[in-house]
């Protein structure tokens, strides 16, 4: 006969082989989908506009800004570059899904970004997303996945996204969470 801590440590062995670990199989692999529709719009909004730059990177099996909601709901976070840096930076170290090209080269230049300019010399983040959620809105109309990819429409500032049985946001945000940088 088992003593009842022994009982409880096979009990407890029990439920985490019938229901942890096949659940946590599940999200893995619906993380991988999710990635994959993830990057197939993010790049074809690149293609569209090339100041916007995928950068859904994977590190130590985990996707920088995203985020596991419930088993059929996940979250992606873009990140916007600093908007005080208009240089371009390529090595791979901001975090998020999707970086800014703040110029075309030369110190300083800002005559990428003219229309998101505000009359104070600002960029506009309010510009920034709503023409972010215009070219996702048109990624996901164009991807190779559109007929189980739908947008949904909202007045946030977030942009949702329902992939079949999941279901995932785009939140555009700064680090700073501000109409104007």
């Amino acid at each position: 006969m088992l003593c009842p801590s022994n009982k409880f440590a096979l009990k407890l062995n029990q439920y985490y082989v019938e229901r942890v670990i096949p659940r946590k199989n599940s999200i893995y692999k619906a993380i991988r989908e999710v990635s994959k529709v993830v990057t197939e719009v993010l790049h074809e909004v690149e293609a569209q506009e090339p100041r916007f730059i995928s950068s859904l990177n994977e590190t130590n099996d985990r996707f920088e800004g995203l985020t596991v909601k419930s088993q059929t709901e996940f979250e992606v976070v873009l990140y916007l570059n600093q908007m005080g840096v208009f240089n371009f930076v390529d090595d791979g170290t901001i975090p998020g899904c999707a970086v800014l090209k703040l110029s075309d080269g030369r110190k300083r230049s800002m005559s990428l970004w003219v229309e998101f300019i505000t009359a104070s010399g600002y960029l506009s983040a309010r510009k920034i997303r709503s023409r972010f959620q215009a070219l996702v809105a048109q990624s996901c109309e164009k991807c190779p996945c559109r007929s189980y990819v739908q947008l949904l429409t909202d007045t946030s500032e977030q942009i949702k996204i329902k992939y079949d049985l999941f279901s995932f946001t785009y939140g555009v945000s700064s680090k700073e969470e501000q109409d104007e940088y």
